[in-house]
């Protein structure tokens, strides 16, 4: 998506559910890590540069989320 110009319309969902009902109290939580510590580890080695992955980060959740003052 981003190699055809989709990089500004590009949200990162982070809900990693855990959630087991054969398991006591639905089980133990996953810690919410992957994006930092797997996905983003990723793109820097299949080349997207660090704007890029501020953008997705940072600047299109604040734009898709903000609201005009």
């Amino acid at each position: 998506m981003i190699a055809h110009g989709y990089e500004n319309q590009i949200l990162l969902s982070h809900d990693r559910g855990w959630y087991d009902p054969s398991k006591p109290h639905g089980g133990t939580p996953d810690p919410f890590t992957y994006l930092p510590e797997t996905f983003l580890p990723k793109m820097r080695v299949a080349g997207i540069g660090e704007r890029v992955i501020w953008k997705l980060m940072r600047d299109n959740p604040f734009s898709a989320f903000s609201r005009g003052l």
